[in-house]
């Protein structure tokens, strides 16, 4: 799965190893990522291209009032708008 130009957000899915990181790591809960990116309409994002794990979408969002980072992973589904959680930092 390459590279589109739309990020929509409706199904995210989030590995155990994941959500330990943002929250121990981060201080920020699984929920609030979904909260921020979950079916959200105009998310303010760009496309990078990872030498490690292909093209990725690092979404610009608001958790607890404070500027995040949200990293998500294309996953395939066949419905499409599918995507595995990578991280999610604030950036302040």
């Amino acid at each position: 799965m390459g590279r589109r130009e739309r990020v929509w957000v409706a199904l995210l899915s989030v590995s155990t190893r994941t959500r330990n990181k943002i929250v121990g790591d981060h201080d920020i809960q699984e929920q609030e990522v979904r909260d921020a990116v979950v079916c959200q309409a105009g998310l303010d994002y760009r496309w990078e291209d990872d030498p490690d794990h292909g093209w990725k979408v690092v979404v610009s969002c608001e958790i607890r009032s404070r500027p995040c980072a949200v990293v998500l992973f294309p996953a395939p589904h066949p419905l499409g708008d599918a995507w595995r959680l990578g991280s999610a930092y604030f950036v302040d």
